[in-house]
């Protein structure tokens, strides 16, 4: 008897080794592999298909990693890949940074010649971990596997397949200017997908473009709405907003229409470089000047008229589509000239409040950027760099909000439910994030 009762616990053990080995194998079964190729630089997430919740350090809170402090890395000034904004969430002045290098006991005053600062080594994990997903970078890698026929890489592609399947069908629509069409450029062409012009006006300044990433039709369009009111300059059609929207939007309304058959699944506008032009325009006119004066401060006449014409934008998109519809104000890169836009950086600031006040999230790109004028093409476009890798990596946290998926501190904590409306997905942060909007 006391050799059989010696015995009952050695299965019982073994039982529960069993069962732990089970459990522990069905968890890591879960958990993607990381890779140098699937995973962007430095860090990786855990992540899951569906709409299941994962465990994770941080709670499931709604946190817009672009609307905190932070700064934007980059290896080089011309990377393609490799950027982000990296947030402060974890503060420069914990101890843990102040110990990045030894100082030795030295006071401040003693080591800010230090030449260990340098070189521009990447990030420590403490920081970069909180970095929202490099999408643009997971984008590229899914496109470089699929487009090698290699049988070793069908495992990285069916690993970069689950963290984008959710980009199936979906539908971007970009209203705005030059800048957001080199920016629709840029992604549509990093994907070689062929770019469809749409009818334009005589001056071209009212134009629609339209691509298809193939991978997962994943349809991109910009509308250029082009000069407002009806005082364009000189060689530019003069038409109304509504008559623009009337002649050349309204009849390719369907074309934008995502999966669930009634509108885009994001729609991202902003009206600040055409706006600045029309009321530094209208003042040179009024002043019978020779010169346009962009360094003026508008008056508070401007700034109602601008705040009108925002309005009546976001109505147009609401009546074709629907009030629910998730829309984003892009904020204005400024020009890269003298003046910098003063009358552009105070309608942006009329902007932000209309925005609040018609239940309009904000898309602080512009203020990323704002300042890194070294890195334009011309006085208004963004030439091609990490600054353009930026706005990607910005659009899809937010095409990815609407689709259900949740990104807290760097961590996909819950991924894509597809049984969601889009209005459902994107409400469930918007209350939070408006009350946050800082004007």
């Amino acid at each position: 008897m006391q050799l059989y009762g010696a015995k009952v616990p050695a299965k019982i053990l073994l039982a529960a080794a069993v069962v732990g080995a089970f459990f522990l194998t069905l968890q890591m079964s879960r958990r993607l592999p990381t890779s140098e190729m699937d995973d962007p630089a430095g860090y990786s997430a855990d992540i899951t298909s569906g709409n299941k919740f994962i465990s994770s350090e941080n709670s499931y809170e709604c946190i817009n990693p672009y609307a905190q402090p932070g700064f934007i890395w980059m290896d080089t000034r011309t990377t393609v890949d490799n950027t982000s904004w990296v947030p402060f969430y974890s503060g420069l002045l914990d101890k843990q940074f102040s110990q990045l290098w030894d100082t030795r006991g030295l006071s401040v005053d003693k080591i800010v010649n230090d030449t260990r600062y340098f070189p521009n080594n990447f990030p420590p994990n403490d920081l970069l971990k909180n970095a929202p997903t490099q999408w643009f970078q997971l984008l590229r890698h899914y496109k470089n596997a699929a487009d090698t026929a290699e049988n070793r890489i069908l495992l990285k592609l069916r690993k970069l397949g689950t963290r984008l399947y959710w980009l199936k069908n979906r539908s971007l629509l970009v209203v705005g200017d030059s800048v957001d069409e080199t920016l629709v450029s840029h992604l549509c062409n990093s994907f070689d997908a062929s770019q469809e012009y749409g009818p334009t006006n005589d001056s071209n300044e009212t134009s629609i473009v339209t691509c298809n990433i193939k991978e997962w039709n994943l349809t991109i369009t910009h509308w250029q709405l082009g000069c407002v009111g009806n005082h364009c300059g000189a060689g530019e059609t003069i038409e109304s907003i509504d008559q623009k929207w009337d002649r050349y939007f309204i009849p390719t309304w369907g074309s934008v229409v995502g999966q669930n058959g009634a509108s885009p699944d994001l729609v991202i506008f902003q009206l600040g470089l055409w706006g600045e032009q029309f009321f530094v325009d209208q003042y040179r006119k009024y002043i019978h000047g020779k010169k346009i004066d962009y360094s003026r401060t508008p008056n508070v006449r401007e700034l109602v008229v601008y705040t009108r014409l925002l309005r009546r934008t976001i109505s147009k998109l609401r009546d074709m589509y629907g009030y629910h519809i998730p829309i984003l104000y892009r904020t204005t890169a400024l020009k890269n000239t003298k003046e910098q836009g003063v009358v552009a950086l105070n309608l942006d600031r009329a902007a932000r409040y209309a925005c609040r006040e018609l239940d309009v999230e904000i898309m602080d790109f512009g203020w990323l950027v704002r300042g890194y004028y070294s890195f334009y093409s011309d006085e208004v476009n963004i030439d091609k760099s990490p600054l353009r890798t930026l706005w990607v990596n910005m659009v899809f946290w937010y095409l990815f909000r609407t689709q259900g998926g949740v990104e807290v501190r760097g961590d996909l904590v819950r991924m894509a439910d597809m049984d969601m409306t889009t209005a459902d997905a994107w409400n469930i942060c918007h209350d939070t994030f408006m009350k946050d909007l800082k004007i």
